[in-house]
């Protein structure tokens, strides 16, 4: 191990070194000659003013672009609001060294028949914005195309974006959510022929945008901005399909927009195991995977959006409204070994389920700004959610061939919760920078009832003896969860990049439970035989005061953010089991930390190393010592003597991004050790009964390493990209069953290749190879190893013809999995196809797309655990046929776009 991190530590050294070698350095000043600050600095190719890298000035109006050798000619820009300077360049075969560039008034300047009169990209503070007119995409495409023309953004095969080497966790459309925080509905419905510029920012939290601090956050935001005289119109989308054995998607999209005022409607429908209301171009809502395991869902949706500026002061950032309903049927066979000192047991089972949800939910947020300093946001939400279920299972349970017990279980459940939730938010900035105030008031209400019949018949073999424990029973579970919780905050700077922060937080949590189950009386015909020794109820209420002190360092290559509280808890329990009267009351004082270091190399290389510790209370309902035995083929056992769980968390991640040889690396690192884990002191009797209380045990850790490599080589319409990764996990667990310590290491290794080859507009071709090797080796167990091997080589390929209006698209994986019990299979093929045509101005499309075309596709697994392996075999979508029709109609402006 130690060799390999010394190699991976070498080879990023290198690629350090090798990757940076030219540069053109020089300081910018006004014609006053006074420093620049937040100049952007850019190079283009003079052939087609195609970016070849670019940065920014720092406070002394210094910087330092990083390039290649550039052997076509090219010309330095270096663009501010009111200024400009441009230098054309033969050739760039050594650093450069500028000196002192005093800007210009901007003016329209001509190099080599190049006209430049709007500049490609800026940059401000920690925002860089591209202009859309400046990237050359078709004008049917969509936004997504845009990205793709951006250096430094990267689309992953499985569809993630990077941006300089970080990930994407947030798309806007002028400054808001597009439906979606993921924006996968705005990438796959908005033309790009409306977008005015593209911007990307770290991401932050309400708190660092209002109180204007520099984010924490090492991901990024990109936010689309509209055209002005584009920024009123409507967009719609609509898909229809239908194909064999009954198979059927819809989805229709509709977005009105008018200045800030916004309107999206969405509504789906499918029963195709899809729960996206908008699919991509080749294969709609079917996909471009198979789908593993869940069952056979049928799905429909309807959401509307709406989003405007209320008055100056007040603007809807969101207010949604959401209903899902699905219907899910799953089948699945499992073959279970349960590892024991000296022996195992093994557990062969088979369920069916059928289960219905009906989900509603509304979202709302408003931002109310009371003066320039003051701002004020209120974000009220509200879900309920019903369901229904009906399901059957039997299985069998046998140690060393010999039968130990037997279940069969019919279940018929039904249910609904409601969750009320409003928050509200205050902020406070105050003259002096980066002093701030802020308080939060957040509410979480939440009512459920739970109706749950159960008929069992359960045979239990003990020696030569055997007894039963049959029920038909109904139980009612009722419940109430208040959370109330308050918190305040002040900051004040201690240098102009260093603050420190002191708050207060308050939270109470109000729980009560009551379970009441109902035998079946046969002369009644009714659940009217109350059942005290499984009925029970409990009423928790845990205070908790968190007063802390914290520490900020904002610099331009390196932060530090440093926390340290304490939580003082008070915790009260009554509960009743089995008509025992049960009363549980304890006091905490635990204290924690959270450190995290981020030192920059450069803009797009750096290096972040956090570490933290906190202590978890044991959930009540293992403090409690009382017999719950519910389960016929399990009992538990509170332990009031259970100690807190000390948790250390240790992290690394290097990542380094070189738009210059398109090259992305990262590594990341984490360590966790756990003292006093809260885990199962279980044993099995003789008719294979577990029968489990809990216990404190220490010495639980955990290890993972990652890398990935990302290379891109382009050339004229042509692109390749390399992507290996490596991931490994090392999990070490102590623990006891039936009396006897045991430990188990497990060993999990995850090596692979992603390659994408694209002609563009012609030819798309993703090869992509996983393997997944996993081991375990075990002490005090009648098995000393097991293992087992999953291989997946997977083929996404996609040709277009007639300027993108004809595409074919074929996606082919090849599975295999070793070490599976008998009687599952181990691997398989699976193949999509889609052939599609668009016409009428490619305004319609019509596609042909056959799912499982071999009829091979199915879900087994191996599941490795510290006290027993599991292999399972999933009900899953087989192979249909399906003809889709869609239609796009935009209309900006009042008019419909010019034909190009």
């Amino acid at each position: 191990m130690k060799k390999i991190l010394l190699f991976v530590f070498l080879v990023c050294n290198f690629l350090i070194i090798y990757a940076q070698r030219l540069h053109i350095d020089g300081k910018v000043t006004d014609p006053e000659k006074k420093p620049v600050e937040n100049a952007t600095i850019y190079l283009l190719k003079a052939k087609d003013s195609t970016i070849i890298n670019y940065t920014a000035t720092n406070k002394e109006g210094k910087f330092s672009l990083q390039t290649d050798e550039v052997k076509d000619p090219s010309f330095l820009k270096i663009d501010t609001e009111k200024f400009s300077y441009s230098k054309a360049l033969e050739k760039i075969e050594q650093s450069l060294s500028l000196g002192d560039i005093e800007l210009e008034k901007k003016k329209v300047i001509n190099l080599d028949e190049v006209k430049i009169t709007v500049s490609p990209v800026k940059i401000k503070n920690d925002t860089i914005e591209f202009n859309a007119s400046a990237l050359k995409v078709r004008p049917d495409s969509q936004i997504d195309e845009l990205l793709k023309q951006i250096p430094g953004v990267e689309i992953g095969n499985d569809g993630k974006i990077t941006v300089n080497g970080k990930a994407v966790d947030q798309i806007m459309v002028n400054g808001k959510p597009f439906f979606d925080k993921d924006g996968k509905t705005a990438l796959q419905n908005l033309p790009a022929d409306i977008i005015k510029n593209v911007q990307f920012t770290t991401t932050k939290t309400k708190e660092e945008e209002l109180t204007k601090r520099a984010p924490k956050s090492q991901n990024t935001t990109i936010n689309f901005n509209i055209d002005e005289k584009k920024n009123k119109g409507l967009i719609s989308k609509i898909l229809a399909g239908y194909g064999s054995d009954k198979r059927y998607e819809g989805n229709v999209f509709l977005n009105y927009f008018k200045g800030d005022t916004k309107i999206s409607a969405l509504a789906s429908a499918n029963n195709i195991n899809s729960k996206s209301s908008s699919g991509d171009q080749i294969f709609d809502t079917m996909g471009r995977s198979a789908q593993q395991g869940g069952g056979i869902q049928k799905f429909s949706s309807f959401g509307l959006n709406y989003n405007d500026k209320l008055g100056r002061d007040a603007n809807l950032d969101n207010l949604s409204l959401q209903y899902t309903d699905s219907n899910n049927e799953t089948r699945s066979k499992a073959s279970k070994t349960t590892l024991l000192p000296d022996t195992t047991l093994k557990t062969d089972s088979e369920s069916s389920n059928e289960n219905e949800s009906r989900q509603y939910n509304f979202n709302s947020s408003v931002g109310i700004k009371l003066d320039s300093l003051t701002n004020i946001y209120i974000a009220p939400s509200f879900s309920k959610s019903e369901t229904f279920s009906s399901g059957q299972s039997i299985s069998s349970t046998l140690k060393d061939d010999k039968l130990l017990n037997e279940s069969k279980n019919n279940t018929q459940t039904k249910g609904e919760t409601n969750t009320f939730s409003p928050n509200i938010n205050f902020f406070k900035n105050f003259k002096k920078k980066n002093r701030s105030m802020m308080a939060m008031i957040n509410t979480s209400i939440t009512e459920s009832n739970n109706e749950n019949i159960n008929q069992s018949l359960n045979t239990f073999y003990k020696d030569a003896a055997m007894s039963t424990d049959n029920r038909n029973q109904l139980q009612k579970n009722r419940s109430q969860d208040n959370n109330y919780s308050f918190m305040a905050r002040y900051t004040e700077p201690i240098s102009d990049s260093a603050t420190i922060g002191i708050s207060l937080q308050y939270n109470s949590k109000l729980t009560r439970n009551i379970i009441d189950f109902n035998d079946f009386d046969p002369a009644t015909g009714q659940y009217s035989q109350y059942n005290t020794r499984l009925s029970n109820s409990m009423d928790q209420r845990i205070n908790q005061f968190s007063p802390e002190l914290s520490y900020y360092l904002y610099k331009k290559k390196f932060g530090l953010w440093a926390t340290v509280n304490v939580d003082i808890s008070d915790m009260n329990v009554n509960s009743v089991f089995n008509g025992q009267l049960y009363n549980l009351q304890k006091n905490f004082l635990l204290p924690k930390y959270s450190t995290n270091f981020r030192y920059s190399f450069t803009d797009r290389q750096s290096l972040i190393i956090s570490n933290s510790s906190s202590f978890t209370i044991p959930d009540s309902g293992k403090l409690i010592p009382y017999k719950d035995e519910s389960d016929p083929l399990v009992t538990n056992t509170g332990n009031p003597d259970l100690k807190n769980t000390w948790i250390n968390e240790t992290s690394l991640s290097f990542n380094s991004y070189n738009i210059i040889k398109n090259l992305n690396y990262h590594i990341t690192a984490a360590f966790t050790y756990r003292n006093n884990d809260v885990i199962n002191y279980s044993k099995y009797d003789s008719s294979g009964r577990q029968i489990i209380t809990y216990s404190n045990i220490s010495g639980n850790k955990n290890f993972s390493l990652g890398m990935g490599l990302t290379k891109t080589f382009k050339w004229n319409d042509h692109k390749l990209r390399i992507a290996p990764r490596f991931s490994m996990n090392y999990n070490y667990n102590n623990g006891f069953i039936n009396g006897e310590s045991f430990t188990s290491r497990a060993y999990n290794f995850n090596p692979g290749l992603n390659l994408n080859y694209e002609i563009k507009d012609i030819f798309t071709i993703k090869p992509s190879y996983s393997l997944g090797y996993s081991f375990s080796n075990y002490t005090n167990y009648n098995v000393n190893t097991v293992n087992t091997t999953n291989q997946s080589l997977k083929v996404e390929v996609t040709n277009y013809l007639f300027q993108k209006a004809f595409f074919i698209g074929n996606d082919f994986s090849y599975n295999t999995n070793s070490n599976i019990a008998p009687g599952f299979k181990k691997d398989f093929y699976f193949w999509n196809a889609s052939v599609g045509y668009s016409f009428y101005n490619k305004q319609l499309t019509a596609k042909i797309k056959v799912y499982d075309v071999l009829n091979q596709n199915q879900s087994v697994k191996r599941t490795i655990t510290d006290s027993y392996f599991e292999d399972r075999e999933d009900l899953i979508l087989k192979r249909y046929i399906m003809f889709s029709l869609s239609m796009k109609i935009n209309k900006f402006a009042g008019k419909k776009p010019k034909k190009k």
